[in-house]
Parts: structure tokens; sequence; C-alpha cells
């Protein structure tokens, strides 16, 4: 019976060879006495390793350090490419026999996607190992959860906001809340999760989710709300608008090509296309002003005042941007087919609560740590907002917003530098309070736009027709997870659980194993249709 080397095996036997002929042992005899292989052995590699020799770079291959960089290479292609951007097992096979590795490496469509499956099972490996290594404990968190669609694929998504963790991301039956439920409650629990704050659409499901499954408020997504109203109004003003402008260049035209006697009518009806042009672009420009006065009204600071916002102050502030609302769209004898802002008029406590939520979280956490009266006041009044505004005049990309969040920031830091509190601290102590309100004020969320996005990419992945297992979805979890990093060069899971892990690339090297080995390819046949083939009776 013939004993089977293993890929591991060949490979060592190689590379002790070619180290021994590197020596200057050139007797086949010496050699295999020296490796304890009889000489055919050592005559059956030298061929082969000379048939390997096509190409000027393949004795780097031979060497232990080229063969390790060459290994290196073909895993980071995989993981990069194969696992993070969904290149398929054809794609990564044509690119590794144009890198001329084929002699040394199996680059097969099989041998590829043999890798891939290895690999993504060791992804799930991963994640499952660091999260048992983890401390006991309860970690205070603001979940995100939605639902996305590919044809009849349903897959559930549950993310912690402030580190970006993914909780949970599994495909479902259904999404009602038993399903919801008995997902993601085992995995709150096995990582000490303890929700505070549960936002997303207003599907019923998941508003129950929260108030029942977590028991925490529910807080609506602010943008969904947005979308709501402009789908209504701001498509409708914008259809005005540019039919008005339509009108007022035909009457221009008109008028240019009229005679004397009709220029007087044509004339009348050019201001009157101009003023309804004018008319519905103010309009239009107060529409847009209110609409982002919503996202602006729901800080925990007022952007006027610069003032800690309220539930109430916050509930008034939005009702008035629905009356406005409603004034221009009655003025425009627009219709609300859609019940638009009673929609939105229904969401207002919900979007409130973001608000509530954060100020009793900070309250909560004030208390906990036994601060004075004074300390708190300054703290909430001085130092929060200072840290507040600094932080979104960062975050926002638009353009009006991030100034009016600059001259936020500019007024509270003035009116911070003339409070003589913060020299009054000593050095560790500010840097104590800075590095807490740095923190609070990325708790503080409105919207469940990260899950939006991740929802956008998983549509990416699916849509370039590889489709999505469970295993390969698991496998991009933990990507994200624990190998993704933001511009703090910090990953998810190092966020979330305020501790280092394995570097996961690092980790995967060490635990693939060895390269597949080439196999010899089958020649191609290529059948001639003159050529009569005799069939035996």
């Amino acid at each position: 019976m013939i004993k089977r080397t293993t890929t591991e095996a060949i490979r060592t036997t190689r590379r002790k060879i070619t180290a021994l002929i590197n020596k200057g042992k050139q007797s086949l005899r010496a050699i295999g006495r020296a490796i304890d292989r009889p000489k055919s052995t050592v005559h059956r590699h030298l061929k082969s390793q000379a048939s390997r020799d096509q190409h000027p770079e393949s004795y780097l291959w031979e060497t232990e350090a080229g063969e390790a960089w060459l290994r290196r290479l073909v895993l980071a292609v995989v993981f990069t490419f194969g696992m993070q951007h969904g290149i398929g097992a054809d794609a990564l096979s044509r690119f590794f026999r144009q890198m001329r590795i084929d002699t040394h490496v199996g680059v097969s469509s099989t041998a590829m996607l043999g890798l891939l499956t290895r690999m993504e099972n060791l992804l799930i490996y991963f994640q499952d190992f660091c999260e048992q290594s983890l401390p006991p404990g309860t970690r205070k968190a603001v979940l995100a959860m939605d639902e996305t669609f590919f044809g009849c694929l349903l897959i559930l998504v549950l993310m912690d906001l402030s580190s970006g963790y993914l909780l949970l991301e599994s495909i479902g039956d259904d999404r009602s809340f038993d399903t919801w439920l008995n997902q993601s409650k085992p995995r709150l629990e096995a990582l000490g999760i303890d929700v505070g704050h549960a936002v997303s659409d207003r599907a019923k499901a998941l508003i129950k989710l929260a108030v029942d499954g977590f028991d925490c408020a529910s807080g609506a997504d602010v943008f969904h709300e947005q979308y709501g109203l402009s789908r209504w109004l701001g498509a409708a003003l914008g259809r005005r608008k540019t039919q008005a402008e339509k009108r007022c260049t035909a009457a221009e035209k008109a008028i240019g090509k009229a005679g004397e006697e009709s220029k007087a009518d044509l004339e009348t009806h050019h201001t009157q296309a101009v003023a309804e042009c004018v008319q519905t672009e103010k309009a239009l420009q107060d529409y847009r002003t209110n609409l982002a006065g919503i996202s602006e009204d729901l800080h925990p600071f007022s952007l006027d005042t610069q003032q800690c916002n309220t539930a109430g102050s916050v509930t008034e502030k939005l009702v008035q941007r629905a009356d406005a609302l409603e004034i221009i769209a009655k003025e425009q004898g627009i219709a609300d087919k859609y019940n638009a802002v009673q929609k939105f008029r229904n969401q207002i406590p919900s979007l409130a609560t973001h608000v509530s939520f954060w100020w009793l979280w900070v309250e909560q956490l004030l208390l906990g740590f036994g601060v004075d009266q004074p300390t708190y006041d300054w703290l909430t009044g001085r130092l929060l907002p200072v840290v507040y505004w600094h932080y979104h005049r960062y975050k926002t990309k638009n353009p009006s917003q991030r100034k009016r969040y600059q001259s936020a920031w500019q007024h509270t830091l003035e009116v911070f530098k003339g409070d003589p509190f913060w020299e009054s601290l000593g050095e560790s102590e500010q840097q104590h309070w800075l590095e807490w309100a740095e923190w609070m004020v990325r708790q503080y969320h409105r919207s469940s736009s990260a899950v939006e996005g991740r929802n956008g990419h998983l549509s990416q992945l699916y849509h370039k027709g590889r489709g999505i297992t469970k295993n390969r979805l698991k496998a991009r979890t933990v990507i994200h997870n624990y190998w993704e990093k933001r511009s703090d060069d910090t990953t998810a899971a190092e966020r979330l659980f305020k501790t280092q892990f394995p570097d996961l690339f690092e980790w995967l090297v060490d635990q693939m194993g060895e390269l597949p080995l080439p196999r010899k390819t089958r020649q191609l046949v290529v059948r001639n249709p003159l050529k009569l083939q005799s069939v035996p009776a």
C-alpha cells in the first residue's frame, strides 16, 4: 500500500533539498542520506524543480524566503479581493497565471475556491475565539436594526451605532418580532450588551423589539422622516419649478417672434410666468430650510441659543416645522395625498426621545461619578457643547450645516474660555473629563444610516452575481468587525470592547496552512467534426 505524501511534507522536502544543494552537496545519495530519503526521491524532486524553472524569477520561489513571500502574496490577494470585494475564483486564477506563479502554486479555479472556503471557515472561528476571550461585563449601547431584501433572501442586521460593531447579520425566514428576538437576544446576552436606546424605521416589529424585547425607548430615524416629507412636498415643488421655468422660456421666445400687435399680451403673460417662477423658487427655498431645520433642531444643544435642548423644546420646534410645511403646501395648492405631515407629527415624540435619552444617560453617569453641582453645571453647560459642535463640524458633509456648526463651536469655545473652572482642574482631571466628553458625544444617535450603508454594501456583493451564503455572510461580518478601520485606526471590535485583538490577516496567515501544489492540466482536445468515430459492436 502506497503512503500518500501531504502537501506540507512535499514542500518541506523541497526546502531541505534546495538548502543542501546551496551548501554544495551534489550527490543524490548524499542528499538523500542527509534528509532520510531514497536517492530516487531526490532525483524526482530535482527533475521537478528543473521543470518549474521556466522564468527568470522562478529560482526565487525555490528559496525559503521566496516561498514564504509567495504564500503571503497569494493569501493577501485571496483575502483582499476574494473575501472583501467578492472577486470570483476564476478571476483570481487568471490573475495568478498572469503573475506566472502557476508552476509553484496550484492556482486553478478549484484550488482558489478551496482557499476561499477554508478562509471563510477560519474567519467564523476567529470571531468566536475573540468573543469567548472577552472578560465578563455589561456594556451599555445604542443599537440600530433593519432588514434588507435580495429577491427571496431576507437579511436581518443589528448594529451598535457608536462602534459600528455588527452584533447580528443573519439570513432569516421572516422579519417578525419573534424571529428578531430569538436571534438577537442570545447575542446580546453573550456579549453583555445592555440596550439603552434603539433607532429604527417605524416597522411595528422593530418598535416592539425595542420596547418589549430590549426594554428601552424606540427612537425614530430622522432621515426616514425627512424622506417621507421630501417625497410628498419636495418632488411636487421641484416639478412646479421646472414647469414654471419652461413657461417663462417659452414666453420669452414667443415675444421675440411676435409682431407689435400681440407683443403687449405676450409680455403680460411673460410677467406672470416670471412671477410664478419667483414664487415657486421662494416656496422651494422655504421648504428646503424647514426640511434641513428638522435635522438641525434635533441636537442636544440649540444652534440658535446654545442652550441645552429638552424633549419639550425639540417637540415644539418640530411642530413649528410641520406647520410651516403645511402652510407652504397650502399656498402652492399641493394636496397631501401621502398624509406625510400627519405621519411626521405622529413621530415627533419618537424623535424627541433621542435628546431625552442622551441627557438621562449624562445625568446617570455624572451622578454615578458623584460630582458636585458646580462641576455638573460646568460639564453640561460648558465642556459638552464645545466638544459636541467640534465633533459635528467635521462629521457633517453639508457645507451650509458645517458653517452653522462652526459658528456654534466658536461661540461655545469663547464661553468655555471665559469660565475659569477649567484652569482650576489638574492636568490629569482635565484629560479625564475631556475623554469622557468625547466618548459621551459619540453616544448621541438619531439615525440608523449606518445600517442602511451596510445594506448597500451587501447589495453590491449580491448583485455581482456571487450570491450570499450563510458562511460567506458570517465571514463578511467578521471582516467588518475585526479588519475594517476608521480614520482613528481602530476596528469596530476595539471600539466596542475597549481591548486589542490579534491582527486578523496575520492570524489567517498562521492558520491557513500550506498552499495547494500545482497539478498537471489536461490537454485541450479539439474535436474534428469531419472525423467519423467508429463505434464497437
